[in-house]
């Protein structure tokens, strides 16, 4: 199961999220055996983010956890449709991006 958690000094809208939504679904499927059938996601906007000693923005945050590993190359593919879709759709020029992976779960 992928987790997505986005934190975005800017608000996101209704119409954003969907968009997102969406846009992480299919980015997701970069990951060989993802899929946004078991995708989880969390938008957090209006958040209080500072970056290079300024609060100027928009910024955004992406943590992305999956179970398991996968290769690098699949890190960098995903990572870059993630950073393309919050600059798209965010119009964010501060975006990184961060991934996890392990076997440490439990559900």
């Amino acid at each position: 199961m992928p987790f997505i958690d986005v934190k975005a000094s800017c608000e996101i809208t209704a119409s954003q999220e969907l968009s997102l939504k969406e846009g992480l679904g299919e980015a997701i499927t970069k990951i060989p055996g993802k899929s946004e059938s078991r995708l989880m996601l969390c938008f957090q906007g209006g958040q209080h983010m500072w970056y290079a000693g300024k609060s100027d923005g928009p910024t955004v945050m992406v943590h992305t956890a999956i179970y398991g590993t996968t290769t690098p190359e699949a890190v960098e593919s995903f990572g870059q449709a993630a950073v393309s879709l919050m600059r798209e759709v965010l119009g964010a020029e501060n975006v990184y991006l961060r991934m996890s992976q392990g076997t440490d779960w439990a559900f």
